[in-house]
């Protein structure tokens, strides 16, 4: 998507069944309800830290969607992500169509901080807008490369998000090489 794009209409991307990834533009600030409903086999979405308002259902019924990175700011609608495999896999009980109606705060609230512990710290740099090769480089050599397996509350590790993440311009082996080649300059 071009970086001059603002907004994202209602039902703009709906139904679309070939959806599997979306780099967002960089300066979106509106996603309207049921812009992404029913792309069934998108996996994930990352959305800009611009965007202020996502609206209701926009990535309802997306039976694949595992990871969903929000910024804290961003007021997201009702029912945003029901329906997804995200929600499932969460702790969140859920209704009979898979809704959330009475846990709207609960989960909007565990989707903006789901990575905000110190033990995720990774996860965070991962998924965050062009994360940088230092960043990950000084938490790797902190926490060693296994840090990279460790996963979220959702099953979610720091390599998927950014094996995923459109805007990451670096590779885990970059990290994993720069970590072992230190690693080795510290042991002659």
């Amino acid at each position: 998507m071009a970086d001059t794009v603002v907004r994202i209409e209602r039902c703009a991307f709906g139904y679309c069944s070939s959806l599997l990834f979306i780099r967002l533009s960089i300066n979106l600030e509106y996603i309207r309800g049921s812009a992404f409903t029913h792309c069934i086999i998108l996996k994930s979405i990352f959305i800009p830290s611009t965007c202020r308002e996502i609206g209701g259902s926009a990535f309802a019924s997306n039976k694949n969607l595992t990871i969903f990175n929000v910024f804290r700011d961003t007021e997201i609608g009702k029912n945003a992500i029901c329906r997804t495999k995200l929600l499932r896999d969460s702790h969140f009980e859920l209704n009979e169509r898979g809704t959330y109606h009475d846990q709207t705060d609960d989960v909007h609230n565990w989707l903006k901080n789901m990575n905000n512990d110190e033990k995720y710290s990774l996860h965070r740099a991962c998924a965050s807008f062009q994360p940088l090769k230092e960043v990950l480089l000084t938490i790797v050599r902190a926490k060693g490369i296994g840090a990279f397996t460790v996963k979220n509350e959702t099953g979610i590790t720091p390599s998927q998000y950014l094996r995923e993440n459109p805007y990451a311009e670096i590779e885990e082996r970059d990290i994993v090489r720069d970590y072992v080649m230190k690693m080795m300059g510290e042991y002659n």
